[in-house]
């Protein structure tokens, strides 16, 4: 069998299209831009160029991913996602070793961790945020936003509040328990999933993607 990869389309409606090995699929590529053209039965069929006459796009680091859709998410990532036990351990790991660390080493490991989309515990459990929109992890502007923010800021804010901060507690518990991806309120806001990624399989967003606001 053959080694799986972005080769030309050889049905000539794109640029590429993803051979995974045995046949043609429906992930096609344009200028960089990923997204779906199903294909016959005899176009599957066709067989590859060897050698490919051009290089292999750019575009993504996995097939199956629609470029400026949130909401798509690889089945390859979906089989990576941090159990729910995991998660909860890195959330009861947290304060523990900002309390060793007291408190200031904590923010200094976050500062350094935020950029490869982890916290202290996370990267002690080698997790990592994902951004769905791209694949990526992610960086320390979403990492900051999603930590400081959504769990930390408003979190606080809204436990001063008795029965406002419970309930943000019980929903925020059921929306975690209750979908596939094991998203809490905050992964929600942001298209964000936790994986288990010991091996460092997925980069962090560039700084320069904030400042262009991608």
């Amino acid at each position: 069998m053959s080694v799986s990869a972005w080769e030309p389309d050889p049905t000539g409606r794109h640029q590429y299209r993803w051979w995974d090995g045995e046949k043609w699929t429906d992930q096609v590529a344009d200028d960089g831009v990923q997204s779906v053209d199903p294909v016959s039965i005899d176009e599957a069929r066709t067989p590859r160029q060897t050698p490919p006459s051009v290089p292999p796009p750019p575009p993504s680091s996995v097939p199956g991913h629609i470029e400026g859709d949130p909401d798509t998410a690889h089945p390859e990532l979906l089989t990576m996602l941090a159990s729910r036990w995991r998660r909860i351990g890195a959330f009861l790991l947290e304060p523990v070793l900002a309390a060793v660390t007291l408190i200031i080493g904590w923010l200094i490991w976050s500062l350094i961790v935020y950029s490869r989309g982890q916290t202290p515990a996370k990267q002690v459990l080698r997790l990592r945020v994902i951004r769905l929109r791209d694949h990526r992890a992610a960086g320390w502007g979403w990492m900051a936003l999603r930590e400081m923010v959504l769990k930390t800021v408003v979190g606080v804010f809204l436990s001063s509040f008795y029965l406002v901060g419970l309930v943000w507690f019980i929903v925020n518990g059921i929306v975690f328990l209750s979908n596939e991806r094991r998203q809490a309120l905050w992964d929600k806001m942001l298209k964000t999933v936790v994986i288990s990624d010991p091996d460092h399989r997925f980069k962090p967003v560039p700084l320069s993607r904030y400042v262009s606001g991608s």
